[in-house]
Formats: C-alpha cells, sequence, structure tokens
C-alpha cells in the first residue's frame, strides 16, 4: 500500500477555505478488501478506508457529490468502484479507484433513473454495469482496472446481474426472464422464462454448475448454468423471500422469508435439512468465505446471531454495545475470521470463533447532526443531537460525551465560560458547572420544548424561550426563577440581551419586536416590524441588539432597525448559487458586525454588512446544513449537516 497521510483524519479532503472536520459521516454499505487488510466503508461525506485490524483510518476518498451509498472491491484488490447519487435529486456517479494510491481513475456521472446493479467478473478484468435510462436501457462492460468502455448493450432493462466463477457468462435478469451473455462478444447464448413475476436475486453456485434465482413470485428455483433447464424449486410457503445465499460447497441453500425463518436446504436433492424461528425476525444471510459459519442480522435489536455452516446450531449471540440497535450492513473478513457490523454510526468488528468484540470506530453521526456552539474561553466546540458532543480544537479529538434523557434542542455556554446549559425537548434546562462536568441545576417550569436559551452579559441571569409562548428568566447562580415574560400568542423566534444587562430585546411569529426590562418584566418599547409581508424562514439579533437580520424562504436577506421597524439594506442570493434544494436557511452575525453567514441548502454565504455584496460562497457540505455559528473572536466559522459532519471554516485568510 501506499498510503502516505501522516495528518489526522479530520484535515483529509477538506473543500477550500476549510481547516478541519468533524465526524466521517453516516455509514452505510462495506467491504473487505480481497486480501482482507482494508475495509471500505461508503459514506455520507465519500469513501472511508480502514485497517481492518485496527480500524482505524488509513484514506479518506473525497470527491462524490452525493451519499457513497455502494462500494466493490475488485476481486485482485487493485481498484475500488464507488456509487453515490439517486437519480433523481443528483446524477448518479460511479466512481473507479486506485487503492494503493487513492487515486481517482474515473468517473461515470450519469441523469439516470437507477444504476440497478454493479458486479465485478472474478478475474477482475470485466465490471459490469447495468444502467435504467429511461428511453436507453443499457448493459455496460467496463476495463476493471482502467475504466475504460468496452462494449455496451442496449434494448433491455437488467434489474440483477452475476457472473459465472469463469468469468466468461454474465447472467442477467430483465423481468422474468434471464438471459446468459458471452462476456466477450455480448451475445446472446441462451433466454428462459424464470419467474411469473421480477427476478429480484441471481447467483451462480461457487462450483459454476448451478445457477439459483427468486423472484416477486415468490419461487426459488434452481438452473442448469450451462443449459438453462430447470432443475428444481425451493418453496416452504406463501410467504416473501428475502435473502438467500449458497454454501461454500455448493451442498446447502440457505432462505430466509418475510417472517424471518431461515430453512436450509440441500441443494442437490431439494429436501429440507433443517428450520430457524427465532423470536425476534432474521432478516438476511450470508455464508462465511472458509464455509464454517452463517451470520443473521435480526431485526432492530442490535444483534447479529452466529450458526455452524455444518450442523445450523446458534454459536454466538453478537449484541452491539450502545444506543442505536439496527444494522445496516454486515459482511465477513476473506478469511472468515472476523465479522463486520455497522449500524450507520460506528463499525464492530467481531472475532468469528469467540463472538467477542475486537475493536469499534465511530462516526460520530449521533452528535454531529443537529446544532453547534462554541465554549467562549476553552478551545472547544459542542455539537448535540441525541447525545452532547464536547470537541477539542486543538487536536480535533471527541473529549466528552454527554447523554440527556431525550432529545436537545439548544445548547448555549456562559460568556465567562464557566457554565453551559442544555435545553431539551421535555422542557427541562440542565446547568452544568464546566469545572466539575456535573449539573448544578435543573431548571423547570416550562411546557413544551425549549427553543432558545441565552444568558446575560455578566453571565448571572439565563433568559429561556419555549414553545408554551413564554419567556423565563433565571438566577445563574442559584437556579431560582426571577421573571416569567408571558403575552406571547406565538413561538418565540430570537432574543438578545442589550449590552448593560438591563433589557432583552424578543421577536416572535407575530413580528413584534418587544424590548422588556429583566429586574421588573415590564415592557419598555413595542415596535411591530414592516416586513411587507414577507416569510421569513429565519432570524437573528445582531451582536449589539440594535439590528435584526432575516432571511426569508424566497434567498433574501433584510436588514431592520429594531429601534425604529424601518428596513435598512437588502441582499438576494437566489441566482448565486447552484444545488439548492432545501428551503431552510439559518443566519448568523460575525461577532464583529461585520459580516452575515447564511446557510441554504449545502451552501454558506458571506455578506458584506455594509454594502449587502457576496464575499464568498463556502461548498463543502453534501446535505442540508442544519446549524452554523462564529467562534467569539470570530476567526473560526463552524456548520453541521444532514451530511452528519462539522466543518470549521478558516476565517483568519
Amino acid at each position: 500500500m501506499e498510503f502516505q497521510n501522516i495528518e489526522p483524519y479530520t484535515q483529509w479532503g477538506l473543500p477550500p477555505g476549510a481547516k478541519g472536520r468533524f465526524g466521517k459521516g453516516l455509514f452505510y454499505d462495506l467491504q473487505f478488501s480481497p486480501d482482507g487488510r482494508l475495509i471500505a466503508v461508503g459514506s455520507s461525506i465519500g469513501v472511508w478506508l480502514f485497517d481492518s485490524q485496527t480500524i482505524k483510518e488509513v484514506n479518506y476518498l473525497a470527491g462524490h457529490k452525493d451519499f457513497v451509498t455502494n462500494v466493490y472491491f475488485n476481486p485482485k484488490g487493485k481498484t475500488l468502484v464507488s456509487q453515490s447519487g439517486d437519480g433523481q435529486y443528483a446524477p448518479i456517479e460511479t466512481k473507479l479507484w486506485n487503492v494503493p494510491s487513492g487515486k481517482l481513475i474515473t468517473t461515470q456521472s450519469k441523469q439516470v433513473f437507477s444504476v440497478n446493479y454493479i458486479v465485478f467478473s472474478p478475474d477482475g478484468k470485466t465490471l459490469a454495469i447495468a444502467y435504467d435510462v429511461y428511453d436507453d436501457n443499457k448493459l455496460q462492460l467496463y476495463d476493471g482496472f482502467s475504466g475504460e468502455l468496452k462494449s455496451t448493450i442496449r434494448g433491455h432493462t437488467y434489474q440483477v446481474l452475476a457472473f459465472s466463477p469463469d468469468g466468461k457468462t454474465i447472467a442477467c435478469g430483465k423481468s422474468e426472464l434471464i438471459r446468459l451473455l458471452n462476456v466477450s462478444t455480448g451475445e446472446v447464448m441462451s433466454t428462459f422464462a424464470a419467474h411469473a413475476n421480477n427476478i429480484k436475486t441471481i447467483k451462480y453456485f461457487p462450483n459454476g454448475k448451478l445457477l439459483v434465482s427468486h423472484g416477486e413470485d415468490n419461487n426459488v428455483c434452481l438452473w442448469n448454468a450451462d443449459t438453462g433447464e430447470f432443475v428444481r424449486n425451493f418453496r416452504d410457503d406463501t410467504s416473501n423471500v428475502t435473502s438467500i445465499d449458497i454454501s461454500r460447497d455448493s451442498k446447502k441453500l440457505a432462505i430466509i422469508n418475510s417472517k424471518g425463518t431461515l430453512t436450509l436446504w440441500n441443494s442437490q436433492t431439494g429436501e429440507k435439512i433443517k428450520t430457524i424461528s427465532k423470536v425476534t425476525k432474521l432478516n438476511s444471510v450470508q455464508y462465511s468465505p472458509d464455509g464454517k459459519t452463517f451470520a443473521c442480522d435480526v431485526g432492530e435489536n442490535g444483534t447479529m446471531l452466529l450458526f455452524d455452516a455444518e450442523a445450523g446450531e446458534l454459536l454466538h449471540n453478537l449484541k452491539m454495545p450502545g444506543i442505536r440497535t439496527c444494522e445496516n450492513d454486515f459482511g465477513y473478513s476473506p478469511d472468515g475470521c472476523t465479522l463486520a457490523v455497522s449500524n450507520g454510526f460506528e463499525i464492530f468488528l467481531y472475532d468469528v470463533n469467540s463472538g467477542e468484540l475486537q475493536s469499534t470506530n465511530k462516526g460520530f453521526a449521533e452528535v454531529l447532526y443537529d446544532g453547534i456552539t462554541f465554549n467562549p474561553n476553552e478551545n472547544q466546540l459542542t455539537s448535540y443531537s441525541y447525545i452532547v458532543g464536547i470537541w477539542d480544537l486543538n487536536h480535533y479529538k471527541l473529549q466528552k460525551t454527554i447523554e440527556t434523557n431525550g432529545m436537545v434542542s439548544v445548547v448555549t455556554y456562559s460568556p465567562d465560560g464557566k457554565t453551559m446549559a442544555i435545553g431539551n425537548y421535555d422542557d427541562t434546562i440542565s446547568l452544568w458547572d464546566l469545572t466539575k462536568w456535573e449539573i448544578i441545576y435543573t431548571l423547570e417550569g416550562h411546557t413544551d420544548c425549549i427553543t432558545s436559551v441565552e444568558f446575560s452579559p455578566d453571565s448571572k441571569v439565563i433568559a429561556s424561550a419555549c414553545c408554551d409562548n413564554t419567556i423565563k428568566m433565571w438566577d445563574a447562580n442559584t437556579g431560582e426563577q426571577i421573571q416569567t415574560l408571558s403575552g406571547y400568542s406565538t413561538c418565540i423566534d430570537a432574543m438578545r440581551f442589550s449590552t448593560n444587562e438591563q433589557k432583552i430585546v424578543v421577536i416572535g411569529d407575530d413580528r413584534i419586536v418587544k424590548t422588556w426590562n429583566v429586574k421588573s418584566g415590564e415592557i419598555v418599547n413595542t415596535i411591530e416590524m414592516n416586513f411587507e409581508g414577507v416569510s421569513f424562514s429565519s432570524i437573528c439579533f445582531s451582536p449589539d441588539g440594535k439590528t435584526l437580520a432575516t432571511a426569508s424562504e424566497s434567498c433574501n436577506i433584510s436588514l431592520w432597525d429594531v429601534s425604529t421597524g424601518e428596513h435598512k439594506n437588502s441582499a438576494n442570493f437566489e441566482d448565486k448559487g447552484d444545488y439548492i434544494v432545501y428551503p431552510t436557511i439559518d443566519i448568523v452575525y460575525s461577532p464583529n458586525s461585520k459580516i452575515i453567514a447564511c446557510a441554504v441548502s449545502c451552501l454558506i454565504f458571506l455578506w458584506d454588512v455594509e454594502t449587502g455584496e457576496l464575499l464568498n460562497t463556502l461548498k463543502g457540505h453534501l446535505d442540508k446544513i442544519n446549524s452554523i455559528t462564529f467562534s467569539s473572536d470570530g476567526k473560526t466559522l463552524a456548520s453541521s449537516s444532514r451530511d452528519n459532519t462539522v466543518i470549521l471554516w478558516d476565517f483568519t485568510k
């Protein structure tokens, strides 16, 4: 291998203007390399390559424009194919990579309805891709090492593909038909009706003599691989078939139905060997490469079951640790000694012989989805979703996690950096002493989801806004409630303490700005904003609380004078970016009030507050941005996204 990455993985493949990234995205497909040394994982931000022994990151293949949902190693191990895109919102991209160097060889980008199937020939020389392209359905054969197109077979929509073990024939499933094609010439060798409805699976037996298929008619059929002659049918009842696999000695066939029951069949005689039915539902089955075991994933309880392939007896019950309990992919190492399991957030490696957990790699997606905020005094970033994560910005590592009783809606630090407030969807706020990392108070009194929490500039008073249409003022030192500011008929959108800490400015969905006296709880000023019928999707106050910035769903930023309600300036970015899918917008001021950052879809626009000019567009996320925030010194902008990563943008240059 030629991997030369000496920097931490948080620095790999960064977009222009970024200085770091937390998280590896959400994990999708995983596959061992043929030599067993690597595990390739398709994620929401690209392809990760891990050392299969240490599960440490060894390379990151960036460049896809959408989530990578499938990865395929060339059987010779020299190349890797990755696939992204859904063919509707984003083109389907198929990339071929050189595995030792990590360099991109070629990209096929097609605005097709779908890529139905991708498979390498056993010798790695041919890569077959079946496209569903509206009026130009085709099967294309590429060189498996260079990516060069070798031939195109048009006129048919093939749902599934399978190469014969000698690589000379490719079996193609089309509706209810199976076609056997000569790989060298592309000629149809034979065609036969296999099922009464669409074919879902085609597999060659390891000995190359037989072919098994299953269709939507719920029949599992065995065929002579040379002639296409029907051999026998395997059917236990009328339940749908969800998964099938073949033992490595070609003697057994494992079939799981929609009831979650697994049946082992003698493929030579057609006799039923054994039925395995558990209390929980079995979803899919996979034989180990050494033929000694087979693995089944069990529903959504985070369990994998390992069975002895010969006797069909249960060997190990593998329970994934943590709160995520749904498997999204699993696979054996080439020697059959290790089982890799992913729940989308982590990868677990189990020893097949002992059933023990060997190692774990986290993608951190569970703490990098929703909101982010900086600690004003420490070089730390806090991210939150179901779990609160504290990140070290000096070493780019996760320092601490805090699990709460429910979904976290907001996290805020006191200006002196000594206290952290965590607001939950369950109507409570917990205050944490950051010197001890202990809860000092739990603020109770709201009756709905906490939407916003703000500290006064001197860190002595806390204001909390809630969907119960009230704002409550709290003593940060004692946790006691001071005031309740009521009279709102709608949710609170934004609030900001005045610099002298005596007032707090608040705006709700009613578009009325109210200025309250913090001590007395009385309204000292009311201004109805002249929004002129514009519907906004995000709103924020300037650091001094004198200006209100709104971002509309029609991609327009407006600045308003809080004291008069008059419009000051506007900027429009509807035609400034590409791939704008989501209308949701997040907007934030820089600490010096000179720049407004606005997140639209997966892009961030930077605007000059004084001139209204677009300064820059930051591109790096592959899905909608959920939150953006500036560090207190204004040197860093952090953005969190639905691609389950946080990117740190450098504002010192």
